[in-house]
């Protein structure tokens, strides 16, 4: 089994064991696994540095552009400006998640994924293991997805991965005065999330947002139903979030706790 495929069987296991009896659990449990840490994603306004790239791999003769790569297979890197390489260098590989985003979940959310910045998927990690003139030769350590040329690397910096305790929710809390915003996407692209998946809040550093920070989610009945003649409805919690990584005007999220489904669009508010 995969750490991809993995990550999110050992999440849910260890959450449904920790509230199975409905009791309080004295001990933290993580709440994501490293892979998950490592592959959430993330919506920056920063410009990345493009200079260090994936541009072939082994067993690729024909020099094919769409030829992937997939654990224990070698990778060639190159750097644009001459930056010498060292064995034993760890790097993150990303891209832009340009596909993504192509269908919208909610109105709107195109300009609101806009305003948090640049979408990027992660791909997986890589070791350097040679060093020769034409290149750095790197060994594809884990993936997100298979990595393909024009991968871009930058050094590898592992993510934090928080804790918590499990605990009920009161699903109709009242507003508690802490900071709010919502749901602005999901790294599947999505429309109805569940337990293990990451989310994209549009809440970020300039907020004070810090990863390890737990955010109920609640459902916002949206003011067009109410103006058709729908009346409003207690406000509805229906699972939580805790924050894995963060960027200037956004975080990436991972849901923990789950009553029914969770949809791109919904609120969150800082428990």
């Amino acid at each position: 089994m995969s750490l991809k495929t993995f990550s999110a069987a050992a999440v849910s296991f260890a959450f449904l064991a920790a509230v199975a009896t409905g009791q309080q659990v004295a001990n933290p449990i993580p709440a994501a696994t490293r892979s998950q840490a490592d592959c959430t994603g993330f919506i920056t306004k920063s410009s990345l540095s493009t200079d260090i790239t994936v541009f072939n791999g082994g067993n690729n003769d024909l020099a094919s552009k769409i030829r992937q790569y997939t654990p224990g297979e070698p990778v060639y890197l190159r750097s644009r400006s001459k930056s010498s390489f060292s064995v034993g260098e760890e790097f993150s590989l990303v891209r832009p998640a340009n596909k993504i985003f192509r269908t919208t979940r909610y109105n709107g959310e195109h300009w609101a994924i806009r305003a948090l910045g640049k979408p990027f998927e992660d791909v997986g990690k890589v070791t350097v293991t040679n060093v020769t003139p034409e290149g750095a030769v790197a060994e594809v350590n884990y993936t997100c997805t298979p990595v393909v040329g024009g991968d871009i690397a930058m050094v590898y910096q592992p993510r934090p991965i928080p804790t918590y305790v499990p605990k009920e929710l009161d699903r109709f809390a009242l507003p508690n005065g802490n900071k709010v915003g919502v749901i602005a996407a999901a790294r599947t692209n999505y429309s109805s999330l569940m337990l293990g998946d990451i989310v994209y809040l549009n809440l970020g550093k300039k907020d004070g947002v810090e990863p390890g920070q737990r955010y109920r989610v609640y459902f916002i009945r949206y003011k067009t139903s109410v103006s058709l003649g729908t009346p409003p409805t207690p406000r509805e919690t229906v699972g939580e979030v805790i924050v894995l990584s963060t960027q200037e005007k956004s975080s990436a999220a991972i849901i923990i706790n789950a009553k029914r489904n969770i949809d791109v669009g919904y609120g969150v508010e800082l428990e």
